[in-house]
């Protein structure tokens, strides 16, 4: 044995502890760089640019990077897309994090979306806060997290082509050009998990190694204070080993009594030890014992460092190099360690330390914990027992039973499930009663095949949810019904339906809110259960039109926010509350008959010429409106007025000087009698 050893000592396994990456873009070669396309703000159709690296220094010392601007006006979705997409794709079927590097002179967030999935995933984005200005910082992005916009699913098994990045998501361009950089897109392999054998700060993560090749033979190391507790390394107690001046090639030591954690591997296992040399030289690591009756495994890695602590890890799929030449597989009992394998005691006893023996494995995906909280104090039938079930128990009655031990009405457990959407309910007594919901309310989705509506859990991390009563979103007490109902004035609804939409609560034209008329008498309504105190910005659409193409047009109308897209405003709901009006109107009724209509939509209204805007200069056509006594308005994207004057009787046309206007997208609206229009300029 001794000779094969010797003979095979020069295949040395050196171990890389970076995670395993894949660059998408880095901006250095053709073949890893793109442009990014601008939309949201002024910039719309251009390009963002690849510019020599600002700053190259720190985490980034790569000579080109991306220059990415966020105009003093843009919108709060203000973003850009890969156009063209990168020639490697995003592939998360075996990486779950993607990595960005970026420069921000100040606290914000990047918003990543990856689209175009090419193998059937939905759109999936997040947002990650940077925690450095002016340097370089790389942010990383869970693709196992659920997407924060609808069908709120990961993006973790699945390929994307397109990438789009929102800087600041969320918020509103701030009054000045902000410029910002960013590099070396990649997703990286899953974070290992490291299952500790010994460390020895414990009884249970401790033992002694047993001396053999030398003197020192059926003597035990010893278990003594870190002699240099810094660098990767702060514990307060390591193990100090002995190479005789004496000792043979073979010399080591074998753990006795084994760990009570045996080594356990599974695929794309290492085996991990810190260690502190004087010099450098080697560790051989020796697993033995196997559970299963399987060889031993032996290899070596030589150190790097000197006179500080480093991590040697162990490829355990590679062969040994002793036979039978296999990897290491399944459960060893025992471990032995050899310092300067291969190399006879040097006349001098040596001194090595060691800690922190464990195996880093990929593992299987982390189980989280969620703990609930079921008010039940006001259902009034008799029940015995309240369970959870859902699909993370395949609906099983009794799966996840809670408990109420203080006999309060409020009973309470946990389930234990990876991250992912869940579909469940509140069961009673094994299916002898369950929750009932419409679909409307905020908690719940219907299941595929459109026949139920479930609660809809999201985990992406330990949690602990609110308290709530049994069939409501909220605490017992808290939900108030919102009743919108919806007239037509001059305007006929859309066969295909008409929705509740918009303000960031009520999903898209087409979504979870289409309103009915059940009773044929003209108006549509929807009940939406919510908290009491909430409020919201809202809309209504004449058609399934995601794109909001079909949303009513409420602006220069009193019940429009010029703010927020000319959308509707409800007040914060401290009772149940009924909304009347008419599509595209402030009626204050469904019939169309309280108030009046001050102004309509009618593009004859005026033309718009040199647009973009030509030398400093545009001008107004108001056509068949000469007559009339006219309004302008000008506004920037975000609603804003910059500039607002008359226009005599009589005049067709007026020039409009732009010259003193940022780049950038504006509207102007033009008023006369009872109509109005508003059309966009580009600057």
């Amino acid at each position: 044995m001794l000779k094969n050893l010797l003979s095979l000592i020069a295949f040395l396994f050196v171990v890389s502890l970076a995670e395993g990456q894949t660059t998408i873009l880095d901006f250095e070669t053709a073949g890893t760089s793109t442009t990014f396309q601008y939309f949201g703000s002024g910039l719309d159709g251009t390009l963002t640019q690849i510019v020599p690296n600002p700053d190259a220094s720190g985490e980034n010392t790569s000579s080109t990077v991306t220059s990415f601007t966020k105009p003093a006006v843009a919108e709060v979705w203000a973003g850009a897309f890969s156009n063209p997409n990168p020639t490697v794709p995003v592939d998360l079927t075996f990486s779950n994090m993607v990595a960005i590097k970026v420069w921000m002179d100040h606290i914000g967030s990047l918003s990543l979306k990856l689209e175009n999935s090419t193998d059937g995933g939905s759109n999936w984005v997040t947002t990650v806060a940077n925690t450095k200005v002016n340097e370089w910082e790389t942010l990383v992005f869970d693709a196992t997290a659920l997407s924060i916009e609808a069908p709120n699913t990961a993006a973790a098994g699945y390929t994307y082509s397109t990438v789009t990045l929102f800087f600041d998501f969320g918020n509103t361009g701030t009054g000045a050009d902000v410029v910002y950089y960013f590099d070396d897109v990649v997703t990286l392999a899953p974070p290992p998990v490291f299952t500790t054998i010994l460390d020895f700060e414990t009884a249970e993560t401790s033992t002694g190694f047993q001396y053999f090749g030398s003197p020192l033979d059926g003597t035990l190391t010893t278990i003594i204070a870190n002699p240099d507790p810094s660098g990767i390394n702060t514990s307060a107690n390591v193990t100090h080993f002995v190479k005789p001046g004496v000792a043979e090639v073979w010399a080591g030591a074998f753990s006795n009594p084994n760990p009570t954690t045996p080594v356990t591997l599974d695929a794309g296992s290492q085996v991990c030890i810190k260690v502190w040399m004087d010099h450098i030289g080697n560790l051989a690591l020796k697993l033995e014992n196997g559970a299963g009756g399987q060889a031993n495994w032996v290899t070596t890695v030589a150190n790097t460092t000197i006179n500080q602590w480093e991590e040697i890890c162990f490829d355990v799929s590679a062969p040994s190099i002793e036979a039978p030449f296999e990897a290491a597989t399944g459960t060893y009992n025992t471990i032995t360690l050899f310092f300067d394998f291969g190399t006879a005691g040097n006349g001098t006893d040596i001194n090595y330390y060691f800690d922190d023996i464990g195996v880093k494995s990929v593992g299987a995906p982390q189980e989280r914990t969620v703990h609930f909280s079921v008010d039940m104090n006001g259902y009034t039938e008799n029940f015995n027992q309240v369970y959870l079930s859902g699909t993370f128990n395949n609906w099983s009655g009794d799966g996840n039973p809670l408990e109420d031990p203080d006999f309060d009405g409020v009973w309470e457990g946990d389930i234990v499930a990876i991250n992912g959407a869940y579909e469940y309910k509140v069961t009673l007594d094994n299916w002898a009663a369950q929750e009932a919901f419409l679909g409307f309310e905020e908690c719940t989705k219907k299941d595929p095949s459109g026949l139920f509506v479930n609660r809809l859990l999201l985990i992406s991390g330990d949690t602990e949810l609110p308290p709530f009563c049994f069939n409501s979103c909220y605490a017992c007490g808290q939900e108030r019904s919102i009743t919108f109902r919806l007239g037509f004035y001059n305007t006929t609804p859309n066969p295909d339906g008409v929705w509740l939409a918009g303000g960031g609560n009520f999903d898209v034209p087409g979504g979870k809110y289409k309103m009915n008329d059940d009773d044929g008498d003209g108006v549509y309504e929807v009940t939406v259960p919510r908290e009491v105190g909430f409020g919201s910005h809202y809309a209504f659409a004449n058609g399934p039109c995601p794109d909001y193409s079909c949303k009513e047009d409420l602006s220069g109308q009193s019940c429009g926010d010029p703010n927020n897209f000319n959308d509707r405003t409800l007040p914060p709901v401290q009772q149940d509350t009924v909304v009347e009006t008419c599509f595209a109107t402030c009626f204050a009724d469904a019939a169309c008959t309280v108030g009046t209509v001050n102004t309509y939509k009618d593009e004859r209204v005026f033309e718009l010429h040199g647009n973009p805007s030509l030398n400093g200069q545009s001008i107004l056509s108001f056509g068949e409106n000469m007559d009339d006594e006219k309004t302008v308005t000008l506004s920037n994207a975000l609603g804003q007025v910059i500039r607002y004057w008359h226009v005599e009787e009589g005049v067709s046309a007026q020039q409009m000087s732009t010259a003193g206007l940022q780049s950038g997208i504006y509207l102007v609206t033009v008023k006369a009698g009872n109509r109005f229009y508003t059309r966009k300029l580009m600057k």
